[in-house]
């Protein structure tokens, strides 16, 4: 978190080659967000936090909820991960007879590199979907998992006090949002900020 930090840690837009080795679609599961007040919670937090932001910004607004890798015909290297796993993880999750259920979506906090609006799993929903997708695939990156809506990424290195000084003085009014689909999503490696592509979709049973 930013608080244990000195400063934050900017994000510069360029082609990452080390990171995507060439490969192109980067693959997640998350919830998805229509509702317009959401949308508008969000795009308040980036207009109160926007002399910190990186220009531009097209990702969508979303809960990750297990972070798959890179998607490819054939896995070579450890954050490879293939139409066969995406296939067996969906049947999981049709299979788990998962509720709907309802988060909350509250006020600014921050990672080093990005701030993020609080999301508290308030029906435990989030913690079963993570635990049925954890049974047929490995997390990349999966030690530590904070559920969040990320605002943006910082442009620059910022002080961490001046940073948290402005992440406090934004409303911490919190929504209550209902979540009936997960959504297996992608974006392409080769744009940092770039928008999500919406593959399939789990509809949860009522």
């Amino acid at each position: 978190m930013l608080h244990q930090n000195r400063e934050t840690i900017p994000s510069i837009i360029q082609d990452h080659r080390e990171w995507h080795h060439g490969r192109t679609d980067y693959s997640l599961w998350l919830i998805e967000f229509e509702s317009r007040k959401l949308h508008r919670k969000v795009e308040a937090a980036r207009e109160h936090l926007s002399e910190f932001l990186l220009k531009p910004y097209h990702r969508q607004p979303h809960v990750t909820l297990f972070v798959c890798g890179f998607l490819v015909d054939t896995p070579l290297l450890d954050d490879d991960y293939t139409a066969q796993q995406l296939r067996h993880q969906e049947r999981l999750l049709k299979d788990a007879n998962i509720k709907p259920f309802t988060i909350e979506v509250g006020g600014l906090n921050s990672f080093s590199s990005a701030p993020f609006l609080k999301v508290e799993d308030t029906d435990n929903g989030i913690a079963r979907v993570r635990a049925v997708l954890s049974t047929a695939a490995k997390e990349i990156g999966g030690s530590t998992f904070t559920p969040h809506v990320t605002v943006g990424l910082y442009s620059g290195t910022f002080p961490s006090d001046s940073v948290m000084r402005k992440l406090a003085a934004f409303p911490d009014d919190s929504c209550m949002l209902a979540v009936d689909r997960i959504t297996f999503a992608v974006y392409r490696a080769q744009e940092m900020a770039g928008e999500l592509t919406y593959r399939h979709h789990v509809s949860l049973r009522t």
